[in-house]
């Protein structure tokens, strides 16, 4: 007989059409369609509309009319419905959700609860951290993209590292693309022009390495951030960077997939995040990583086995990564790449690490 997962958010959607729910949220309904072979599965949300429950790919999907939660609301009503479906596992989405599993967990005492860190999480201080620690005497267990970003919380003893599990966020249904002829020495951002994305980092590395490799070239993919006009600026007082930096803007998100596939590397100079879908999708597509050694990419290069590291604000370090590419065998590093996305950061490569989870509880 299977046993019942029932997977949750606290977070309240403002949708008037449930599919329009269902498709904001395919990052985590992607691996839920393969835990509901071996499992029975329930995706329960806050909807401040009155919307039918749906049943499709074997997953039910209810959707609980309330209002937006405030900070120390506790949702009786809301766990009442949960507790209803007699769950043996819950997957709780979101760091900011733990108070309310003290009472979830008191309601359903024989679930185990999981609670996903979705985004960069930093450890909280004062009377915060306080209400961390006493939620994690009913919390079974937590998932970070990678173990060391959940370093500054098991340091802190705000929870035990034994309960950590080293899961990724979410995955993505682009695919690699066999048949697209990829431009050549072909570079790719995607992501906001913000301080912690720090496209300065990147553009001085790669004028730089245009020195070695003058045919390269790099699209930036971006909604306008803060740093526009100094981006702007520095590829306008360098001749090569003007010739080689293409700034597209923003594009539609379902056409990065086809932009993804036409292209051999990707680059991105974060200071920190808790995932990074941008990476991820680009993996999906055979884009081989140029990233920063957070811990975050890190797990989703196998350390860098599967990609190219370097340290964040360092252009030297880029600039060296780079230059590797000049010289490295691209098709087998690619497929390498292809090879990890299938094995760690797919939907079913998900499913399988939060089954594990759950069954070693």
């Amino acid at each position: 007989m299977k046993k019942t997962l029932v997977d949750l958010t606290y977070y309240s959607f403002s949708e008037a059409n449930p599919h329009d729910i269902i498709s904001k949220c395919q990052s985590t309904i992607g691996f839920l369609e393969k835990l509901s072979v071996k499992f029975n599965v329930h995706f329960v949300v806050r909807s401040s509309n009155e919307l039918p429950s749906l049943n499709q790919h074997l997953i039910q999907f209810d959707f609980f009319k309330g209002k937006s939660l405030n900070k120390w609301q506790i949702p009786f009503r809301f766990h009442k419905h949960i507790q209803s479906l007699y769950p043996d596992y819950i997957l709780v989405h979101g760091f900011g959700a733990a108070h309310y599993l003290i009472l979830l967990k008191m309601m359903c005492p024989k679930a185990k609860i999981l609670l996903q860190s979705n985004g960069f999480s930093p450890k909280p201080k004062g009377f915060k951290k306080l209400a961390y620690t006493i939620s994690d005497r009913f919390i079974d267990g937590y998932l970070f993209t990678g173990t060391e970003n959940a370093s500054a919380w098991y340091e802190s003893k705000i929870l035990k590292k034994s309960k950590v599990f080293e899961v990724m966020e979410g995955s993505t249904h682009f695919k690699y693309n066999g048949n697209t002829r990829r431009k050549q020495n072909s570079f790719i951002w995607v992501g906001r022009l913000d301080n912690n994305k720090d496209p300065m980092t990147i553009l001085n590395a790669f004028d730089l390495f245009l020195k070695v490799e003058p045919t390269a070239k790099l699209t930036m993919i971006f909604q306008e951030g803060e740093l526009i006009e100094e981006v702007t600026d520095s590829i306008s007082k360098s001749k090569n960077l003007e010739k080689a930096v293409e700034l597209q803007g923003y594009v539609e998100h379902q056409q990065l997939e086809s932009i993804y596939n036409q292209h051999q590397y990707f680059v991105l100079g974060s200071h920190y995040e808790g995932s990074g879908y941008a990476l991820l999708e680009a993996m999906a597509c055979g884009c081989v990583p140029i990233v920063t050694n957070i811990p975050s990419f890190k797990f989703m290069t196998a350390n860098g086995r599967y990609g190219l590291l370097f340290s964040p604000k360092s252009e030297a370090e880029l600039s060296a990564q780079l230059t590797k590419t000049t010289t490295i065998n691209y098709e087998e590093l690619q497929q390498k790449v292809l090879n990890y996305f299938d094995n760690k950061l797919s939907f079913q490569a998900i499913a399988n690490d939060i089954e594990l989870g759950f069954q070693s509880l």
